[in-house]
């Protein structure tokens, strides 16, 4: 008997148009999901690994504006999924969105190690289910990246508690080993080392455990993984391992060959979307939120007196750019902070001029943050500028380029911030960790003393650590934002007068690059 596992994870609400493939979308993923399913003959049993609620302009309207998943429910319903895991961006627009999107799910919700406080129980569905297809005895758990309240605002998963997934992981594996004759791992995580070399690929927070789950817990037939939104199709060991990227873009799939409760062979495969055609039935299922956001999105918001003097995301992040001071100035003034930063997400900052439409706000900030006014001593502060300092390199002909780890295994363009209100003098040449040479307070134009406390207006994923920021945690925030940073940038549109329009598009430069030889 060959059984089909069909995997979908970090969809993200793509349903009308993938950032990264234009004309293509989540409705042409679904009709590969249907052409895999009536190609094979065998069972089926098809998996999404979560976050597929939030991260697309449409999700932004049913989060912040319907404020009602219902129709990724009925979208996966129509799909035929057999098992959902909770991703940690399900949490982002609180639990009623959190719970209108799940509890509608035919599919059965596997949760192991996010559990309820007061009843240790799952906090939706099971933690695994056993399946039996003609005596072939098949154990799936499901798994969740226990990193979320590093991210995520306590309101969001309060009364839940967040158990290690490694541990929990090794835990069912002891329980169902010897009562299953093939045994999957849904985890929503990743990799935190090389499949390979074993080299650790990011810091070793937990956050990504896939690695170590492979290395020190034995009988995993199948790691299903996700959240770091790579692609991944390899074997380590006697273990399958899949990871079908961001948006729908493949669709991995395990063909699992068995015979009187043994395992004969295991195939794995990523199948593109690009090969298919949209899927127009599965659209007639998305209205009327489809249409309802297509309209919301045309809507002119205002008008941006932004002078861009680049293009290039590297030369912005580099040199700074006015669309960056434009946040920070909005953010800093919001929470009436001494200094204020964020990072540039995307190319699209680049349309952030003249006519805005909220399509164009949404892609260029397409995430629901709010904003931490944040208390850190100096040191802390020269701390916290060496870490973003990390995010750059030389090359050997002494030009500024990205640190490789920030590119591999997945991009992190969002963990270097722009600040404003204090100008960084740098040196690359020195190393990580030693290269701020002076922090200067733009008020005064004397250094930052490191044994005075200051305040930053930064996201809330940044407050609470995001990024591996050790010198931010949420103890150290003294107030929270009740806009969202969207929500200001859309207001400055209307707000601002030309006279701050001047200032910004002038004073956008706060790191001065030092060279040894200057």
């Amino acid at each position: 008997m060959q059984i089909q596992f069909i995997l979908t994870s970090d969809t993200h609400a793509q349903w009308q148009d993938h950032p990264n493939h234009p004309g293509y979308s989540l409705l042409n993923t679904a009709s590969l999901i249907r052409k895999l399913r009536q190609d094979h003959l065998g069972p089926t049993i098809q998996i999404d690994l979560g976050d597929f609620i939030q991260g697309s302009s449409m999700a932004t309207y049913t989060g912040k504006v319907k404020e009602d998943g219902d129709v990724y429910s009925r979208v996966m319903n129509q799909l035929d999924y057999h098992y959902q895991i909770i991703g940690n961006h399900e949490f982002n627009f609180g639990r009623q969105y959190q719970d209108s999107a799940l509890d509608g799910l035919n599919a059965k919700i596997l949760c192991s190690n996010i559990v309820q406080q007061d009843t240790d129980l799952p906090f939706k569905g099971a933690a695994y289910d056993i399946l039996d297809f003609n005596g072939q005895k098949i154990g799936i758990i499901g798994v969740t990246t226990h990193y979320i309240p590093h991210w995520e605002l306590p309101a969001h998963y309060q009364g839940l508690q967040f158990k290690d997934a490694f541990e929990t992981v090794k835990e069912y594996v002891h329980r169902l080993r010897d009562r299953v004759d093939l045994l999957v791992v849904a985890y929503h995580g990743g990799f935190e080392r090389d499949l390979v070399t074993g080299v650790p690929t990011e810091e070793l927070t937990g956050e990504n455990q896939g690695y170590q789950m492979l290395e020190e817990i034995s009988g995993i037939d199948l790691l299903l993984t996700g959240h770091q939104h790579r692609i991944i199709c390899e074997t380590y060991k006697q273990t399958l391992c899949l990871q079908p990227g961001y948006g729908g873009e493949t669709v991995g799939q395990a063909l699992v060959e068995m015979e009187a409760g043994e395992i004969l062979s295991v195939q794995g495969a990523l199948h593109s979307f690009e090969e298919h055609e949209a899927n127009r039935l599965i659209k007639d299922v998305l209205e009327p939120e489809y249409s309802d956001s297509l309209e919301w999105l045309s809507e002119i918001l205002g008008y941006a007196s932004i002078i861009s003097p680049t293009q290039s995301e590297a030369e912005a992040r580099i040199e700074g750019h006015p669309f960056i001071e434009y946040i920070n100035y909005l953010i800093k003034k919001e929470m009436k902070a001494d200094f204020a930063g964020s990072s540039l997400l995307n190319h699209h900052f680049a349309e952030f001029q003249g006519e805005v439409t909220r399509e164009t706000l949404l892609k260029i900030y397409p995430f629901y943050n709010l904003i931490a006014k944040v208390k850190v001593s100096g040191e802390a502060l020269y701390s916290i500028m060496e870490h973003n300092m990390a995010y750059f390199d030389l090359d050997s002909g002494g030009e500024i380029i990205v640190n490789p780890s920030y590119l591999s295994p997945k991009p992190k363009h969002y963990n270097y911030d722009l600040y404003t209100g204090f100008t960084t003098e740098v040196d690359l040449s020195r190393t990580v960790g030693n290269r701020v040479l002076t922090i200067i307070d733009e008020r005064t134009q004397r250094p930052i003393d490191r044994d005075k406390d200051y305040t930053l207006a930064v996201t809330q994923y940044r407050a609470v650590g995001g990024g591996d920021y050790r010198d931010f945690s949420s103890d150290k925030i003294i107030q929270m934002s009740q806009e969202d940073i969207a929500t200001l940038i859309q207001k400055g549109l209307k707000e601002l007068k030309q006279k701050e329009w001047d200032y910004i598009n002038h004073h956008y430069q706060h790191v001065v690059w030092r060279h040894p030889l200057q």
